[in-house]
C-alpha cells in the first residue's frame, strides 16, 4: 500500500459511524491477535533455527514486488542498455584525484 493510499484510508475512517468504527476495531484486533503461521512445519530431526534461503535474483525480487502491488510495472531491461552513453564518461579534473580530496576534507 502506498503512502497516499494509506492517507486516503485514514481520511476515510474519519467518516465512519461509531458502530462502523467498533466493527473495524474488532476486525483489526482479530487480525493482530492471529499468530503468524509458518508455511511448513520443521522436518523431523531437523536442526532448530531459521532455514537458509537462497538469495533472490533481481527478476524474482521484481516479480514479488509486482505481485504484492508494491510497484506498478516491471522494469524493461531493453531500456537500461546505455553502456556507450557519452554522458557517463568520467570528467577529467586537474590536481589530485577527487576521492583523495574528499577523504582529506572529511578529516
Amino acid at each position: 500500500m502506498t503512502h497516499s493510499e494509506f492517507n486516503h484510508l485514514l481520511s476515510s475512517i474519519k467518516g465512519l459511524s461509531p458502530d462502523q468504527l467498533r466493527q473495524l476495531r474488532q476486525q483489526l484486533d482479530r487480525q493482530l491477535a492471529r499468530p503468524k503461521q509458518s508455511a511448513t512445519p520443521p522436518a523431523k530431526g531437523a536442526k532448530r533455527g531459521t532455514p537458509k534461503k537462497k538469495p533472490l535474483t533481481a527478476d524474482e525480487f521484481n516479480q514479488q514486488l509486482f505481485a504484492a502491488g508494491r510497484i506498478a510495472s516491471l522494469p524493461d531491461p531493453a531500456l537500461d542498455i546505455d553502456d556507450d552513453d557519452p554522458a557517463d564518461a568520467p570528467v577529467p579534473i586537474k590536481g589530485e584525484p577527487l576521492s583523495e580530496t574528499i577523504i582529506r576534507e572529511r578529516r
